[in-house]
C-alpha cells in the first residue's frame, strides 16, 4: 500500500495541474448556469377545455364534463382530476403525477379528446388540450395614457412586439391585457324570413358555404399537371352577397349585419390613465438576465416609435429583482470566502493555510460542476448553500493538513509524514463527510413545492462535501508532498500561541474535572438541552417570510351579477380610497376582470367581471409591505363592508394558499349549495373571511321544456333549443376576416324578436303549422351559482377562510360535520393542514436522516453504543438553534427547520474526529484510557474550534443582513453550531468514559 502510495505521490504535479484543470470546468459551470430570483417549482397540469355555446351549466356538466372525466382517469401519469362546469364551457384540470412525463400525458389527453369527437354534441367546439407549466412573469409594461382612442391607434404596434418576442428563444408566452376583441353578428328579421318561408338552418348553410374554401385540386393538360386556385373576395364582402332560398334573397334583405365590441376580459389603468398591460413570460430552466437583455433590446426598440403622449412604464423585471439579491448574495458570498482565509491563517502556519484555502476554493467550484445534472439553477438557495459549504469545507483540509504537519513535526520524512498524516485521519474524515451525504440526501425526497423549492441546498451541500473530501485526500497531501518537508512553527497563525495555551487548559484542567464526574457532567448538559427545547414556546413563528419588496396587491370580489363596467366602477371608488388613505403609495394599477397576469405572486382563483385586483407600488421606507397590510386591510373592509378585500405580498417561498380549505362533496347540488351557505354562514358569524369557488347565486331564467306538448305537436326538441339559442347567444358560424384578422361570428335573431312572439314551425303534417314558442316553454325567475365543481369526478364545493382564531374555526368546522346528510362528505385542508404535513414529513425524513448517519457511525467504529454519542451533539445542536432563535427573536420557519436539519451533518464532524483520535490512542496501548481522552482533546482542540470559528464567521454576514428569508437559517446555524461545538466537548469525552467503564469494566 505504502509503495503504490509512493508512486502515486510522486506525480503530485500532475494531479495538481489535473486538478486546476478540472476547476476551469467549474468556473465554467458558475458562469453560464442559468440565474433566477427562486428555485422554479413543477406545476404540471394540463387544461382541456371544451366550448357549448349557450349550453345550460348542467347540460355542459352531463353531456361534456362526465364524459370526459370517464376517459382521463384511465390515462397513465394523470393524479387528480378537478373540473368547472359552467354555462357554454367545461374545463377540466388534470394534475400529473411525480414521474410522469408530462409529453407523455398530454399526447394521451390528445389522443383521447380526438377519439369523443362522436360523443360530444354536435354543436360543442372541438376540446381544447394546454399544459400548464411553471413559467413566470420576465417583464411586465404598462403603455398609458390621457385618451383610449390612443391606445387603439397601436394596437398594430403591440401585435407586432407580441409576435417579434415570441420569437425570442427561452419566451413562453405574452399576455396583452386591455384590449377588447371585435365581433359580427348576424342578426336575423324574423318577419323577414316568414315573408320569404326560411328557417335559420338555411341561412346558416349558405353562410357556411359562402365563407368556406374552395377546393379544386388539379388538372392535367398535355401531360402537365396544373394546380387549380380559387382567388376569393375579402369574407366580409362576400357575406353581403349571400343569396338564400328559391328566390335567392339577399342576406342584406333578411339581416342586418354589424360589428360589435366584445365584453372585455379586462379593463387596465395605470396611475389613473387608461392602459393597456404587456407581459412577458420567461420559459422553464431559462437565465433571467440574458433573455431579458433580448426582450428588452426589441420592446424599446417599439416604444422609440410610438407617439409621444404613449408612455411606458416597467412595472415589474425579473432581471432587476435578480440583479438585487444576487449582489447581496455575491457579496456575502465575498465576505465569506475571506472570512475563510482570514480564519485559516488564525490557527495554521503559511504553507498550511494556503494549502487549506486553496482546497476550499476548488472545492466550491469543482463541486458546482455536477450541479446541473441535479435540475439546480443559480438561484437564492443554492446560493446560500455555497455560503454554508464555505464554512464546513474546511474541516476536512483542516484535519489532514493539521495531521500531516504534526506527523513532520515528530520527525517523519517526506513521505512518511504525507502517508501517516493522510492514513490516521482519512477513515474519520471518509465516515464524516458521509454523515453529511446522507443527512442531505433525504432532502432530496421532500415533495412538492416545498421540495422543488429547497433542493438547491441539498444538492450544492453534497456536490462540494464530496469534491471537499476527494481533496482534502488527494489534493492536500500532494500539495504538502510538492511544496516538501517544513518544520511546522511551535505555534502556527496569527493565534497559534492562543490555541495552544487553549487546547492545553482543556487538556490539562477542563477534561480532568469532566472525566472525575461524567454522570453528572453528562446529566447538567442533557438538562440544559432538554431545558432549551422548551423556548420553542416562546419563538415567534412564520413559515415563509414576506420578501423586502415594495408591491403590496389587494383582490376585489364585488357582486356576481354585475358588469365589468360596474366593478371597474366600483374598484376605482376603493382605488380612491387607498389613494388618500395611503400617502406611501408611490404607483397604482387597476386590473379590473381576469387580474394581474401573475405578477407579484398574486392571482385570482375564480375570476370575471365582478372581479379586479390593485397593485400598489409603496415606499417601503416609511412603511413596509406587512405593515402596509397590517395596518390598511381592516379599515378598508370597514370602509367597503358589501366588497370581499383581501391585501397580500410577495411571499419568499412557493406560492401559499388559505389558511383553512373546507371541501364539501355532495351529489345533490341543491344541497350543495343549501350546506355550503350554511357552513359559510356560520363561519362568518364567527369573524371569519369566506370566499367559495361556488360563487354568489346569481338571478336566472330557467327554461323548462315540456315534452308532452312537442310529442303531441310533432315538434323535435332540438329545434326548440334552436330557437332559444337564437334568442340569446346566437350561432357561431365561420368567423369574417377584416384587415387581415379573423372576427367571430354568430348568426342570431334580431332583438326584435322575443320569446313572445316566436313561432315554430310544425311539418309533421300535410299543411305546415305555426305554434307560439311559449306552448313548449316555461321560464322560472331563480337564483342560481355560476359554477359546478368536480373533484375526481365528484360534485364538490372548495371553501377559503381567513380567521383571525383558526382554533374556533376548526371548531366550527367539526361542529357542521355532525350536521351533515349521510350522502354529505367533508374534507379539511389549507395552508395550517399544509405545513403539519410538511412537519409530518420533515419528522419521518429527519429520522431517516439519524438512522443512515447512525449506521455511517457503526460502521466506522464497529460499535453499536459509541454511534449514540457521537449523535447525542445532534440533539445538543438542534437545542443551540432554538436558543439562538429565541434569543434574537427570529421567527422560526421553513429554512430555520432546513437549518436544523443541515446541523445534523455538521456537528456530528467534529465527535467523529475527537472519538476517532481516543479510539487510536487507547489501543495504540501508549495510553491510558484518560491519558488518551486528555491528548485526544490537546489535538483536536485546534481544529474543532477553527472549524468552528471558520463556521460562524462564515454566516454572519448573512445573519445581519436582514434577509427574512435566510436569517433564520444562519442564526439557527451558527447558534447551533457554537452551543454543540461548547457542550459537545464536554459530553462527548464524559459520555465516551462512561460508555468505556460499562463497556471494558475499569
Amino acid at each position: 500500500m505504502k509503495r503504490f502510495f509512493e508512486a502515486v505521490i510522486s506525480r503530485s504535479l500532475l494531479f495538481i495541474i489535473l486538478v486546476f484543470t478540472i476547476a476551469i470546468f467549474g468556473v465554467y459551470t458558475f458562469i453560464t448556469i442559468d440565474q433566477r430570483e427562486i428555485p422554479e417549482t413543477e406545476v404540471n397540469l394540463i387544461n382541456v377545455t371544451t366550448a357549448w355555446p349557450g349550453a345550460d351549466k348542467s347540460d355542459v356538466e352531463t353531456n361534456i364534463t362526465e364524459i370526459m372525466e370517464a376517459e382521463v382517469f384511465g390515462i397513465d401519469g394523470v393524479d387528480g382530476v378537478s373540473s368547472v362546469s359552467q354555462d357554454g364551457v367545461s374545463v377540466l384540470t388534470l394534475e400529473l403525477s411525480d414521474s410522469a412525463e408530462p409529453k407523455d400525458v398530454l399526447n394521451a389527453v390528445n389522443n383521447m379528446t380526438g377519439g369523443l369527437s362522436g360523443d360530444l354534441p354536435e354543436n360543442a367546439s372541438d376540446p381544447q388540450v394546454e399544459s400548464i407549466g411553471n413559467a413566470f412573469p420576465l417583464l411586465s409594461y404598462q403603455f398609458h395614457t390621457e385618451e383610449r382612442a390612443a391606445l387603439d391607434e397601436i394596437r398594430p404596434d403591440l401585435e407586432g412586439l407580441e409576435r417579434e418576442v415570441l420569437q425570442l428563444s427561452g419566451i413562453d408566452g405574452v399576455t396583452v391585457k386591455g384590449y377588447t376583441a371585435d365581433s359580427y353578428t348576424i342578426s336575423l328579421d324574423r318577419e323577414a324570413m316568414a315573408e320569404e318561408s326560411l328557417d335559420p338552418n338555411q341561412i346558416l348553410g349558405e353562410i357556411e358555404t359562402a365563407l368556406g374554401p374552395v377546393i379544386l385540386g388539379e388538372d392535367v393538360d398535355n401531360g402537365e399537371i396544373i394546380r387549380l386556385s380559387f382567388q376569393d373576395e375579402m369574407p366580409l364582402s362576400v357575406l353581403e352577397q349571400v343569396r338564400i332560398g328559391p328566390e335567392s334573397i339577399a342576406l342584406d334583405d333578411l339581416a342586418e349585419i354589424e360589428m360589435i365590441s366584445g365584453e372585455p376580459e379586462d379593463i387596465v389603468e395605470y396611475e389613473g390613465e387608461p392602459a393597456v398591460s404587456f407581459t412577458v413570460f420567461l420559459s422553464p430552466g431559462e437565465d433571467v438576465p440574458s433573455v431579458s437583455q433580448d426582450v428588452e433590446s426589441i420592446v424599446n426598440d417599439t416604444i422609440d416609435g410610438l407617439p409621444e403622449d404613449i408612455t411606458a412604464t416597467n412595472i415589474s423585471s425579473e432581471r432587476e429583482n435578480v440583479e438585487d439579491i444576487f449582489t447581496g448574495l455575491y457579496m456575502s458570498l465575498a465576505i465569506a470566502l475571506i472570512a475563510v482565509i482570514l480564519s485559516t491563517s488564525l490557527g495554521l502556519s503559511l504553507v498550511g493555510s494556503v494549502t487549506v484555502m486553496t482546497t476550499v476554493v476548488l472545492s466550491v467550484v469543482i463541486g458546482l460542476i455536477p450541479v446541473p445534472w441535479f435540475g439546480v439553477d443559480l438561484n437564492q438557495i443554492s446560493v446560500i448553500g455555497l455560503i454554508i459549504a464555505l464554512g464546513i469545507l474546511v474541516d476536512d483540509s483542516i484535519v489532514v493538513n493539521d495531521n500531516i504537519e504534526r506527523r513532520f513535526t515528530i520527525g517523519d520524512n517526506r513521505v512518511d509524514g504525507v502517508f501517516n498524516g493522510l492514513k490516521e485521519v482519512a477513515p474519520s474524515v471518509i465516515s464524516s463527510t458521509l454523515a453529511i451525504v446522507f443527512t442531505f440526501s433525504p432532502l432530496l425526497l421532500l415533495s412538492g413545492a416545498n421540495g422543488d423549492f429547497i433542493k438547491a441546498l441539498p444538492s450544492v451541500l453534497i456536490t462540494t462535501m464530496i469534491a471537499s473530501t476527494v481533496l482534502a485526500l488527494t489534493f492536500v497531501p500532494a500539495a504538502r508532498y510538492l511544496l516538501g518537508q517544513r518544520k511546522a512553527p511551535d505555534y502556527p497563525g496569527l493565534f497559534g500561541r492562543l490555541f495552544a495555551r487553549g487546547g492545553d487548559v482543556y487538556a490539562d484542567k477542563v477534561l480532568p474535572v469532566i472525566i472525575k464526574r461524567p454522570l453528572v457532567t453528562f446529566l447538567t448538559v442533557l438538562v440544559i438541552g432538554t431545558l432549551s427545547l422548551g423556548l420553542i414556546r416562546f419563538t415567534p413563528f412564520e413559515f415563509f417570510p414576506e420578501a423586502d419588496r415594495s408591491e403590496v396587491t389587494i383582490d376585489l370580489i364585488f357582486d356576481e351579477s354585475q358588469t365589468i363596467e360596474q366593478t371597474h366602477e366600483e374598484a376605482n371608488a376603493v382605488l380612491d380610497h387607498i389613494l388618500d388613505e395611503m400617502p406611501h403609495v408611490e404607483a397604482a394599477s387597476l386590473f379590473t376582470g381576469s387580474g394581474l397576469p401573475n405578477l407579484f405572486g398574486a392571482s385570482l382563483s375564480q375570476s370575471g367581471p365582478n372581479t379586479a385586483q390593485i397593485a400598489l407600488e409603496i415606499d417601503k421606507t416609511e412603511l413596509s409591505a406587512s405593515e402596509t397590510i397590517d395596518q390598511y386591510e381592516a379599515p378598508l373592509r370597514d370602509a367597503f363592508p358589501e366588497t370581499t378585500i383581501f391585501m397580500e405580498t410577495i411571499v419568499q417561498g412557493p406560492p401559499e394558499g388559505a389558511p383553512i380549505t373546507v371541501e364539501l362533496y355532495e351529489t345533490d347540488l341543491e344541497r350543495l349549495s343549501e350546506e355550503t351557505d350554511s357552513l359559510k354562514s356560520m363561519l362568518e358569524a364567527d369573524g371569519a373571511l369566506v370566499t367559495t369557488n361556488l360563487g354568489e347565486s346569481v338571478p336566472t331564467n330557467q327554461y323548462t321544456i315540456n315534452h308532452e306538448a312537442l310529442e303531441e305537436n310533432n315538434i323535435s326538441i332540438s329545434q326548440i333549443k334552436n330557437e332559444l339559442n337564437m334568442l340569446s347567444a346566437g350561432i357561431p358560424v365561420q368567423g369574417i376576416v377584416v384587415d387581415g384578422e379573423t372576427r367571430e361570428t354568430t348568426l342570431k335573431y334580431s332583438d326584435a324578436s322575443t320569446l313572445d312572439n316566436i313561432d315554430v314551425v310544425s311539418t309533421s303534417g300535410d299543411q305546415p303549422q305555426t305554434y307560439p314558442l311559449l306552448d313548449f316553454v316555461e321560464v322560472t325567475e331563480m337564483e342560481s351559482p355560476k359554477y359546478i365543481h368536480h373533484e375526481n369526478g365528484d360534485r364538490m364545493v372548495e371553501l377559503e377562510v381567513y380567521a383571525d382564531d383558526e382554533a374556533v374555526a376548526n371548531e366550527t368546522i367539526e361542529s357542521f360535520r355532525d350536521t351533515l346528510s349521510d350522502s354529505s362528505n367533508i374534507v379539511v385542508g389549507g395552508e395550517t393542514s399544509d405545513q403539519t404535513d410538511f412537519f409530518v414529513e420533515i419528522s419521518i425524513l429527519f429520522g431517516i436522516i439519524l438512522i443512515l448517519v447512525y449506521l455511517v457511525i457503526a460502521v466506522e467504529f464497529n460499535s453499536i453504543i459509541m454511534p449514540l454519542i457521537i449523535v447525542f451533539s445532534i440533539f445538543l445542536a438542534i437545542s443551540g438553534g432554538i436558543i439562538g432563535l429565541f434569543v434574537t427573536q427570529t421567527p422560526i420557519s421553513f429554512l430555520g427547520i432546513m437549518g436544523m436539519v443541515s446541523l445534523s451533518g455538521i456537528v456530528v464532524r467534529n465527535a467523529i474526529v475527537l472519538l476517532d483520535f481516543i479510539e487510536a490512542r487507547r489501543k495504540s496501548d501508549q495510553f491510558n484510557i484518560n491519558e488518551a481522552i486528555y491528548e485526544s482533546g490537546r489535538a483536536r482542540f485546534k481544529p474543532i474550534l477553527l472549524t468552528t470559528i471558520t463556521s460562524i464567521i462564515a454566516l454572519t454576514p448573512v445573519a445581519f443582513s436582514g434577509d427574512a428569508l435566510f436569517v433564520p437559517l444562519a442564526v439557527t446555524v451558527i447558534a447551533g453550531i457554537a452551543f454543540s461545538t461548547i457542550l459537545s466537548m464536554i459530553a462527548t469525552p464524559s459520555l465516551y468514559y462512561l460508555y468505556y467503564r460499562l463497556r471494558y469494566r475499569k
